[in-house]
């Protein structure tokens, strides 16, 4: 009784001096906020860096907003925002709420989502469909319930995306769809058309341009190229209405080696000989008392030579 009526006069003095409280953050064991140890809850005011030790911390907004940190992680909470420095997050958001990590803003609005650093930034959506930009707002992934997705350190400032699934062509362009989340981005870049119909990953930077092709969500520069699996996309191609074959001279194609043109037989000169009849020549030579016929024979073969 005590103590709450203590957390209510810090709270007060806070608000008064302009520091506003968003909400309650509690643990089953001790977590540290603002750099002072705290035991079981405290009051969150916006801003606070949390960090956690052995035991996770859950932390509720008064916008409604839930906000979870594991053990052995490190945030800045925001009243619209959480800043993931260590660790792993999951933000369940009725609202408009966002997560930065690591450079990258990840919009959590109508969604459950789970954002985990290690050497990469694992993003996983419990449910609704986050979006992932850059701090440009370029957009890197629309993340459907269910699944999963990472991205690499520098993501956030550069813009490099990797994606891995069936490569097709459709309505003159090449697009590719993300056999782990479903999305599909369309591809600009050189040597597509070779890999067109395979399983392949590709590896590129993330355009502000929008899409020219549905249902594609987002285009990729493609800057590398590399095949999986020979083949095997046909199904997807025809749930996408696409083609698991580049047109000859489509963007990105390499061109056909032209067929060399056929010898044409070879023939003796005006008034020469054929070959043959320059073979019957030889022949009745070789045959010694035949001569004379292989003689008249080169003869008639001659007169109907060219």
């Amino acid at each position: 009784m005590f103590r709450n009526f203590l957390v209510a006069i810090f709270s007060l003095s806070a608000a008064f001096a302009g520091d506003p409280v968003i909400g309650i953050a509690t643990a089953s064991g001790h977590f540290n906020v603002a750099s002072s140890e705290v035991w079981g809850n405290t009051t969150l005011f916006d801003g606070a860096t949390i960090q956690t030790g052995t035991a996770s911390s859950e932390l509720a907004l008064r916008n409604g907003v839930k906000v979870q940190l594991g053990a052995s992680s490190k945030a800045r909470v925001f009243a619209h925002r959480v800043v993931l420095e260590r660790g792993t997050g999951q933000v369940a958001a009725p609202a408009s709420y966002e997560i930065d990590a690591a450079g990258l803003k990840i919009d959590a609005e109508g969604a459950r989502v789970r954002v985990g650093l290690t050497d990469r930034i694992e993003v996983v959506s419990f449910s609704g469909a986050p979006r992932v930009t850059t701090q440009a707002g370029v957009l890197l992934a629309a993340i459907p319930a269910g699944r999963a997705m990472s991205f690499a350190m520098q993501a956030g400032s550069t813009g490099i995306v990797t994606r891995t699934g069936c490569l097709l062509y459709k309505d003159g362009h090449f697009i590719l769809q993300d056999e782990n989340t479903q999305e599909v981005a369309e591809l600009s870049g050189s040597n597509l058309a070779a890999n067109t119909g395979n399983r392949v990953t590709i590896t590129g930077m993330a355009s502000s341009n929008r899409p020219s092709v549905s249902p594609a969500t987002v285009v990729v520069n493609v800057t590398a190229v590399k095949q999986e699996s020979a083949g095997g996309c046909l199904s997807v191609a025809s749930v996408l209405g696409a083609k698991a074959e580049a047109p000859e001279g489509a963007a990105g194609a390499s061109p056909r080696p032209s067929t060399p043109p056929s010898t044409p037989p070879a023939t003796g000169g005006r008034g020469g000989l054929s070959t043959g009849a320059k073979t019957a020549i030889i022949v009745g030579i070789a045959g010694g008392a035949g001569a004379g016929a292989a003689i008249a024979l080169a003869g008639k073969k001659s007169s109907t030579s060219p």
